[in-house]
This record gives C-alpha cells, structure tokens and sequence, in this order.
C-alpha cells in the first residue's frame, strides 16, 4: 500500500485543518472542557453536515463510502487541535460495531442515522468493577417473552450526557454475552459525569431495571462478541490517529518554544539536550502515524488484524508516554501550568495511552494472535 496522502486525503487534512484554525482556539478548548456535557455542538452539528462523521459510512446508507484510513486523516486533525468530539465513539466504534452485526431493520437504522445526522450513539461496555471494554460484564440481560430489562451500571462511558443510544455490553442470566441498544433517555437511566485526566467528557451511567424491547438486542454469544471486537478494533485505531494529532500539538509547542527561548546568549533548541528529544518526538510521530494507515488499510481491506491494531497501540503508548516527558522537559516549569497550552495536548494524549487497551492488555492481545 501507500502510505503517504492522496488528493482526497490530503483534501480532507486541508479542509478540517481550515474549518476548526475558524472555529476552534485553545480558550473556547478549555471552556468546552469545563462545560457540563463537554461538547462542542458548534463543531460537532457542521462536521456531520459536512458528511465528515459519516465518511467511512457506505454510500448506499448516505454515508461518505471512504474507510478508516480516510477517517484517521480527519481524526489527527481533531487531535492536532485538541477538540473534544465524539468522532472515536461514533463514527469508529459505533459505526464498525453495527456493520459487524447481521443486518437487521433496527441495526439498519441506526446506520441510517450516524449517516445523515449528527446523533451520538456511544460504547457503555467498561463494568463499574471491571478492567476494561472486553471484560465479561457484570451487568445483568434478563430476558421475558414481552421483552427484556437490563440492571448494572457502566463507568467511563464517553459522550453519555448527549448521547442517543448507548450500546451496552450485558450477561444474560444464561451466562451468554449480549449487547444492547438502549435509549439514553430510558426511564431507570442515570448518569454522572467523571472527572478525567484528558477533559473528555466520560460518565458513570446507571441502568435500574431499564426496559428493552426485544428487537433492541442487537446480538447474543459469539456474535456480540466479535462485533464488539470490530468496533474496539476501529475505535482504537481512530483514537490513536488523534493521539497522533495531539504529539503534533506537542512538537509545534515544543519547537516554538525551543526557538524563541534564550539561555547562554542563544536559543535553548541550539543544544543537543533539547533538540534531539524534539527529533526523537518527530520520529515517532512519524512511525505511529504510519502504523496506524497501515493498520486502518488492513481493516478497510477486511483483513484479521487483531495483531496489528494490538501491536500499534502498545507502540504507540510507549512512544507518546516518552514524548509527553520530552514535551514537558523542554519546556520546563512553563509546561506545566493549566495557562499554558501544552497540557492540553499532554493531558489528552496520556488518557489515551490509559484507555482503549492500556499496554498489558494490547500485549496479552497480541501474544494470543501470536498463538502463545
């Protein structure tokens, strides 16, 4: 494959970088932040105008008819910005997760919906008590001949507070893995916002005895578990296209700051104490930006690549937990102050090295890929 931009790509990377250098400044990040559902609907409401939430969706539903590579593009220059958008959630694991599913009326309509709207439907998988996404769930399915009514709660839930329908991983009492598609404004559904290290807006949602029609269990067993897999799949690669965009906010911070600040008569980037972590930054930068379009290539191909998706988030933790280091020694006390800018882009890039499989769970990922 081709790694480097072509014209749509690099049409797409123009064109958003355009659209939020207009809409977007760190004081309008930092004010979304501190809101109460943390988003920005003055981006979100044109961005799905644009067609851009729907760009890997098939044409046949509205959707853009690009893939994930397209989409990691727009991704990184979300996260070149630090703008908080429930893109990942949305139009990566949600999107994957019902294409991965037998093809039904309701799953079709909710396609039909990420497509033409700017509707949030948003993963709830990670247990109150549990470790992470792919965790059996503690949460209960029960099931009766009129319907089906769900009990638990849910934690780190992005988006919650704005949400649509939250897809919600459940056991049933049978001990089979299900997912379901419930409404956020259901009677018995509560939610309260987390405080987060990256200013995402991530809630603990509670489920009291929520009544589900039957047609909104989406897929039970071996089934729910695959496309639960799908969607992670895609939401981390998306995710980690962002984090890509945050490393770029950190170098631009970095190399400014290392031009322009003076000690011993001359500007501090002149020494090999600073100028080369800011190399090493570039470099990896590059190498997670490249595996992340050969990983998205291999899933848009339809391509196992649970390896792949594995091994590029563990590199990608490893290498940005070190550029966030690199970033902050540069530029010293400054770095670390909230009126400062750098932290918006450490901040973020850090959550992201916690969530979506943290580095021992990618790694037992790709062990058993692997066959050990």
């Amino acid at each position: 494959m081709d790694l480097m931009l072509n014209d749509t790509q690099a049409m797409i990377r123009d064109g958003v970088r355009r659209f939020l250098s207009d809409s977007l400044d760190p004081d309008t990040v930092r004010e979304v932040e501190a809101s109460a559902d943390g988003v920005n609907s003055e981006i979100w409401a044109p961005m799905a105008e644009l067609g851009w939430t729907a760009l890997a969706l098939p044409e046949d539903i509205g959707g853009g008819g690009a893939g994930l590579v397209d989409l990691c593009v727009l991704a990184e220059e979300l996260g070149r910005a630090a703008a908080s958008t429930p893109l990942v959630a949305t139009a990566g694991f949600a999107a994957a997760f019902l294409q991965a599913l037998e093809p039904t009326a309701v799953n079709r309509d909710m396609l039909n919906t990420l497509a033409t709207s700017d509707a949030v439907i948003t993963p709830a998988l990670v247990d109150a008590a549990g470790r992470d996404e792919r965790s059996a769930s503690s949460s209960i399915l029960t099931e009766t001949d009129v319907g089906a009514t769900i009990s638990g709660a849910k934690a780190m839930v992005p988006y919650a507070s704005v949400a649509q329908v939250l897809v919600v991983s459940l056991t049933t009492t049978d001990g089979e893995a299900a997912v379901v598609a419930v409404n956020r404004d259901a009677e018995g559904v509560s939610w309260a916002r987390h405080g987060a290290t990256g200013g995402d807006p991530l809630f603990h949602v509670e489920f009291d005895n929520v009544a589900v029609p039957g047609d909104r269990v989406l897929a039970r067993g071996g089934a729910a578990e695959r496309a639960i897999d799908a969607g992670l799949d895609a939401a981390t690669i998306v995710a980690t296209a962002e984090a890509v965009g945050c490393c770029e906010g950190m170098i631009r911070l970095g190399s400014q700051y290392a031009s322009s600040r003076q000690q011993f008569g001359q500007a501090i980037g002149s020494f090999q104490a600073v100028a080369h972590p800011l190399a090493d930054m570039r470099i990896n930068t590059d190498a997670c930006r490249l595996l992340v379009a050969e990983t998205a290539w291999m899933l848009d191909q339809g391509l196992d690549a649970t390896l792949e998706v594995a091994g590029t988030k563990v590199f990608a933790n490893e290498v940005i937990a070190d550029m966030i280091h690199a970033a902050h020694t540069v530029h010293g006390a400054i770095g670390y102050t909230t009126e400062y800018d750098l932290q918006l882009y450490t901040r973020r890039a850090r959550a992201f090295c916690l969530s979506h499989g943290d580095t021992d769970a990618q790694t037992e990922r790709a062990a058993v890929a692997l066959g050990l």
